[in-house]
């Protein structure tokens, strides 16, 4: 009975405190080291290294092992990939607390969800929720109000980072076997799916609001008549088929794997060539 008290006394688990210090360093080291040999993997091992210290502080060869483990590659989405952050957690507290667990077992399940959690991610943070908070803190902007940036910046924090520690916690507590429920169910797919399209809409309706370009051309017909080209024809094919042409353009140059910088020159081109011509024109 006292040697059963005592091992149970002797079982190392992580804490609440422990998942907070992971949460805290990750989110302001993520990409502090950034390398294309590991990208995230620096930052990955140095939000977990205070509980690889924890796990197998009294085992020099463990820890050492630990440590070689998480600095191989790895990459995802920060907020959704803190999942890979919480199983991997309850991974390595069984292994130190003697379970067979090995070094492949816990690097295949962090390469095997690192593409589907990085999808998932981007869909939902980057594809969806930071337009639309996007788009409501420019209409603030426009009107000259400072606190625009600020409260982008804030509103996406407080969605986002609530989101992020309790996927971190939900994942440690649920484990690898969570996860592979989530999967295996099909809800990915169609969270996926339905994010990708609000974040379409949404970007279709940012384009929409806030991209402009206008012609200033007329053609003069005789005794006097002219016709616009924006207003009295392009119009009437299609109400703002400029701004329309403009976007699909960058959509089709960056599909072709054009740089983001060229496709930015280009339009700066074709703005600064509007201005000329509306000076001339006037």
């Amino acid at each position: 009975m006292e040697e059963t008290n005592k091992e149970l006394k002797q079982k190392k688990q992580i804490t609440n405190k422990d998942l907070m210090r992971v949460w805290w360093r990750w989110v302001f080291f993520q990409e502090a080291s950034v390398s294309y040999e590991r990208l995230q993997a620096p930052g990955f091992f140095y939000a977990i290294s205070p509980v690889l210290v924890k796990l197998y502080g009294d085992n020099p060869e463990e820890l050492t092992a630990a440590c070689k483990r998480h600095m191989q590659f790895y990459n995802s989405e920060p907020y959704c990939g803190l999942a890979i952050h919480g199983i991997t957690l309850a991974l390595e507290e069984e292994r130190a607390n003697g379970a067979p667990i090995t070094d492949e077992a816990i690097n295949s399940l962090k390469t095997g969800l690192m593409g589907p959690l990085a999808g998932l991610g981007d869909s939902v943070r980057a594809g969806t929720i930071a337009p639309i908070v996007t788009a409501f803190c420019i209409s603030i902007g426009q009107t000259g109000n400072l606190i625009a940036p600020f409260l982008l910046e804030g509103i996406l924090v407080a969605i986002v980072w609530p989101f992020a520690i309790w996927l971190l916690k939900k994942s440690y507590h649920t484990g690898k076997e969570g996860i592979q429920e989530i999967f295996s169910s099909g809800k990915l797919n169609w969270i996926t799916t339905m994010t990708s399209t609000l974040g379409g809409i949404t970007l279709g309706a940012l384009a929409a609001s806030y991209v402009t370009l206008t012609s200033p051309l007329e053609f003069v017909l005789g005794k006097g008549s002219k016709i616009a080209l924006q207003a009295d024809v392009l119009d009437v094919i299609l109400k703002n088929i400029l701004p329309l042409s403009m976007v699909l353009l960058s959509v089709y140059l960056l599909n072709k794997k054009v740089s983001a910088v060229k496709i930015i020159l280009i339009l700066a081109a074709v703005s600064a060539a509007g201005v000329l011509d509306r000076k001339s024109v006037v």
